[in-house]
């Protein structure tokens, strides 16, 4: 009985820690380019209809976390995860079509993931083409000093004295990863190509390291570091 009582504790445990890791943020909007009534959540949403927010959404802006948003209630139906950024317009079925929102940890299997992409609001300013390539920037909306990466690796930023100065981020090829320590260690989190005029929480003024791992988001499990 003891045994059970502990493994039952043991669980019950995991489970709040795996909801405490979790603590998103993300905001629907009923127009394109966040205009028009919006609704931001931060907590999972089985059924938008009980918000009378169903099938309204035209834009989004993760501001943490990778949000899944599927055309269906309870996750079901056409699903696609959102990396934090802004999205000024959806992909056609998505479109007005959004039923369900629920943030997912950031190496769960599955899925299309959406970063806020070129195709979404052109190429980011300054792209030259080719070639693995960030820009972190000392200010949030790409102001400041800027340090711009030009190579596939950077295990220590303390080197560049550009280390835990980041606030806003450019990616102009390939996805990437930058973490709050050297050697790709603390938090990290994963960047598609496009523009994050706002880092993250976790990661605001405390990039340490950074690399390009793939050119498309490497969903189904983490990053092979020894390739």
């Amino acid at each position: 009985m003891a045994s059970t009582l502990v493994r039952a504790a043991l669980a019950a445990g995991l489970v709040l820690a795996t909801g405490a890791a979790l603590a998103g943020e993300i905001t629907l909007y009923e127009r394109p380019g966040f205009q028009g009534r919006s609704m931001t959540l931060r907590n999972n949403m089985p059924d938008l209809d009980r918000t009378r927010f169903n099938d309204r959404a035209e834009s989004i802006v993760v501001r943490d976390g990778v949000w899944e948003v599927c055309t269906d209630a309870r996750y079901g139906g056409r699903c696609a995860r959102l990396q934090p950024g802004e999205y000024p317009t959806l992909d056609g079925p998505l479109n007005d079509r959004i039923s369900s929102a629920r943030e997912v940890a950031q190496y769960a299997p599955q899925a299309a993931v959406a970063p806020p992409s070129p195709a979404q609001y052109g190429r980011p300013e300054g792209y030259r083409g080719g070639g693995a390539r960030a820009v972190l920037y000392e200010g949030p909306d790409f102001r400041g000093r800027a340090f711009e990466i030009d190579r596939p690796v950077v295990r220590n930023l303390d080197r560049t004295n550009f280390n835990d100065r980041a606030a806003s981020l450019r990616i102009f090829d390939g996805y990437w990863i930058f973490c709050s320590d050297a050697n790709f260690e603390g938090d990290c989190r994963t960047f598609g190509p496009g523009d994050y005029p706002q880092l993250p929480g976790d990661l605001n003024k405390r990039i340490s390291s950074g690399r390009r791992i793939a050119d498309r988001y490497p969903y189904e499990g983490r990053p092979n570091w020894n390739r």
